[in-house]
């Protein structure tokens, strides 16, 4: 595969897997010591788990225009655990509403949140790079639509610790 894109080879699926496994990284824990930045505007406090890291449980529940950050957080833990239970072959639950339904949280409530956000993206992170499938529509939009999502709600999530942290 050429750098300039003018190769007119294919794109190999583990290539393809490797950039989303990457993207989705970037997002989740910001980009690695070294490699360039895509998604993020900065080092790891730009991405999700540094963007809530020092964020207390009573700032997390603190409503803005209509939602919190912590509803957002668990907005993105849920929706991560939909792309793991189709790796697991457990079809997915149409009831998006169910998703908001946390909106505020005590310190350990928040604490769980945020440790599940991480494990969900861990496991998330670790399917990817075991069991992503290109040849397969679902998936592929799957993959596709989850790293956007996942970007938009990164991007919620910074505009709300502005008016929050």
């Amino acid at each position: 595969m050429g750098n300039d894109g003018d190769s007119g080879e294919m794109v190999s699926g583990d290539a393809l897997t490797e950039m989303l496994a990457d993207r989705f990284r970037e997002l989740l824990e910001g980009a690695p010591e070294g490699k360039p930045v895509w998604t993020i505007s900065g080092g790891k406090e730009s991405a999700l788990y540094g963007s809530i890291e020092g964020i207390s449980a009573e700032q997390a529940s603190r409503e803005v225009n209509g939602t919190t950050l912590a509803a957002h957080v668990e907005h993105v833990r849920w929706a991560l655990q939909l792309v793991n239970d189709y790796f697991d072959g457990v079809a997915a639950r149409p009831a998006w509403s169910e998703s908001w339904q946390v909106s505020g949280v005590d310190e350990a409530a928040w604490n769980e949140l945020r440790s599940g956000l991480r494990a969900t993206g861990d496991t998330l992170l670790a399917n990817i790079l075991s069991r992503q499938r290109w040849n397969d529509d679902m998936a592929m939009n799957g993959a596709l639509a989850s790293l956007a999502h996942t970007a938009y709600h990164l991007g919620a999530v910074r505009q709300l610790l502005k008016a929050v942290a």
